[in-house]
């Protein structure tokens, strides 16, 4: 059986590398050793105080029983490793981003990855949830034209929106943040100015 090296939260503010087994390989399904994953610092220092809502979470690799010890995180890519007998042989050695805790490999069926494009890399690819945070907020607050639009913070999220919103025809774009260094960043960037 193949072996995983995972991130366990495994008591408040404790975190720990633990070897798993990973269970047999089934028909429908790959194995995929992970190149990178990003942590998700807001979500993972709740699970790390011990302060996560115990909720379902949404995404059925992400575990809900959010008790300790738990593997947590959602944000991997890697290459697919090994296909079962049934999937589809174009799957092998893919570049896959997936919702999967930080692990050095894990098992799933081929429905639950996103290919990535050969114009990303795997560490750009890692932003995927964050992307997908910052066109929802977008969608939902529903920019029209020649309107006036504020982005607080300006975090991994804040910097993706504020981004996309740069493309739409604004009236203004304000961002606003309480750190300096992110301020002066922006500003640096090239694409912001200090006001």
């Amino acid at each position: 059986m193949p072996k995983a090296s995972t991130l366990f939260f495994t008591s408040p503010k404790q975190v720990e590398i633990k070897e798993i087994l990973l269970p047999a390989l089934q028909d429908d399904e790959v194995l995929v050793e992970t190149i990178c994953s990003a942590i998700s610092a807001g979500t993972e220092m709740l699970v790390y105080r011990n302060q996560f809502p115990h909720l379902k979470d949404a995404h059925d690799s992400v575990s809900s029983d959010l008790n300790y010890p738990l593997a947590y995180g959602y944000a991997c890519v890697g290459k697919v490793k090994e296909l079962g007998k049934m999937v589809n042989g174009e799957w092998k050695d893919k570049l896959v981003f997936a919702f999967q805790p930080h692990t050095s490999h894990f098992i799933t069926k081929t429905d639950s990855l996103i290919p990535i494009p050969a114009s990303l890399s795997p560490q750009t690819a890692c932003f995927f949830p964050n992307m997908e945070t910052a066109v929802n907020l977008i969608q939902d607050g529903a920019p029209i034209l020649g309107e006036r639009v504020l982005v607080l913070g300006q975090g991994v999220v804040g910097l993706l929106t504020a981004s996309l919103l740069n493309e739409f025809p604004l009236e203004s774009l304000i961002l606003v943040d309480n750190y300096e260094l992110r301020r002066k960043a922006l500003v640096e960037s090239g694409k912001w100015k200090e006001e």
